[in-house]
């Protein structure tokens, strides 16, 4: 069903797209989903006509207005993550968004004509009897799943790591459970699915081997370092970059340096851990770990990470694409990561970058790493050389819009 939009400078009419998403990705909202979103719709919105609706990210008052090149619509904050919402047959995550604010805006949006709907994230799950709704009464009303990680197997990984007592991990596996179920519905429900990694087609393709996919890996607008000589000058300086905002990645971050802190100072070497963090953990890792220098946010990143000769991805848990390797690799950092980490790129271990199979033995790796001057050049060119020109935001937009016209050129 095509309404009436705008049109690009040719006078072609642009699609009219409806994207639903959690959060306006915007400060005071960060993580890496938050600015993959932004990517995402910033990039839509210069191939068609795209209103978001998004809950308020505390800053923004809810409303309406044209920014970043679309029309937002902004309803009141979601609710915090409760305990509450083990009484839901939504998982936590989805609960959290399904508002009576967000359902009324939906309503009324799903009023108009649309070419297609971004579902983003398993988050914004709960449109979907909205959605249903409208297709029962009649309407063609195309889907593209937006995901950001197979969350069956990512979530069920970041519980487990999050640990706590038996009735805490009982809580945590009822909820796995529900994300699992909720996780096929929307594929079930979508008429194509967008995986951020490419090797996850293959693991929603088990559920659903006759659904469309694209892979809409995260573009880079970023500064880029024409050429960099890793050399003596440069400090024996190990960086650990990325936000702490989730439990996932601060327990990532403490196992790692209760494995590897030891290690990496007794070789002499400085480890800094780049990147927001609240207080209480900024106070935690100062008392236990000493040696490891907390840097915190920095305003020019790209100039600091020339100071480091190497960037460590120790994440244990986590699928989907690191949106930090894409800052290390175009700062042209050395990366070094746990086996599997470095993923969802164009690198190929031992060509772009150096893994190691368990924490202590990439603690090791990197020690001898960062003496290797050679070695780490020849990462930094290769790694650079192999995503250079390969995410360009534009090409993600484009290549959704053009998937819309395809499902509605077959459907008409």
């Amino acid at each position: 069903m095509m309404g009436p939009g705008s049109t690009d400078a040719s006078g072609t009419r642009k699609p009219r797209l409806l994207y639903l998403t959690r959060t306006y990705p915007y400060l005071p909202a960060t993580g890496g989903d938050m600015v993959y979103s932004a990517g995402v719709i910033e990039s839509l919105g210069q191939a068609a006509d795209v209103t978001v609706l998004a809950a308020s990210n505390g800053a923004v008052e809810p409303g309406s207005f044209d920014a970043q090149g679309v029309h937002w619509r902004i309803v009141p904050r979601a609710r915090a993550a409760s305990a509450r919402s083990l009484a839901s047959a939504m998982p936590n995550i989805v609960w959290r968004g399904a508002t009576p604010a967000y359902r009324a805006a939906l309503d009324r949006l799903l009023r108009e004509a649309w070419d297609g709907v971004v579902l983003d994230h398993l988050g914004s799950a709960h449109a979907l009897a909205a959605i249903d709704g409208q297709r029962r009464a009649g309407r063609r009303l195309p889907v593209l799943y937006l995901s950001h990680e197979f969350e069956a197997e990512a979530r069920a990984e970041k519980y487990r790591a999050y640990g706590g007592g038996a009735l805490r991990q009982a809580a945590l596996r009822v909820d796995g459970a529900k994300v699992a179920r909720w996780e096929q519905r929307v594929v079930a429900a979508s008429d194509a699915i967008s995986v951020i990694n490419p090797s996850e087609a293959a693991l929603y393709a088990r559920q659903a081997p006759d659904k469309r996919f694209i892979t809409t890996t995260p573009g880079y607008a970023g500064p880029r370092v024409a050429a960099r000589v890793i050399d003596a000058s440069v400090p024996r300086r190990i960086a650990l970059l990325g936000g702490r905002g989730s439990q996932q990645k601060q327990q990532v971050l403490l196992r790692w340096l209760a494995e590897s802190a030891a290690i990496i100072a007794a070789a002499g070497v400085e480890m800094e851990v780049i990147g927001a963090l609240d207080a209480g953990l900024r106070d935690d890792i100062a008392q236990r770990f000493p040696d490891v220098t907390i840097r915190g946010y920095v305003d020019d990143l790209v100039a600091h990470l020339q100071t480091c000769r190497l960037g460590v991805i120790p994440d244990f848990v986590g699928r989907g694409v690191k949106l930090r390797l894409l800052d290390l690799v175009f700062a042209r950092v050395p990366l070094a990561g746990l086996d599997g980490a470095i993923d969802g790129l164009p690198l190929a271990a031992d060509r772009d970058f150096a893994e190691a199979p368990t924490l202590p033995e990439l603690a090791r790796l990197a020690v001898a790493l960062v003496d290797d001057l050679p070695r780490l050049n020849a990462f930094q060119e290769s790694a650079f050389a192999a995503c250079d020109g390969a995410f360009d935001w534009r090409d993600r937009g484009r290549a959704i819009v053009d998937l819309f016209a395809t499902i509605n050129a077959r459907s008409g």
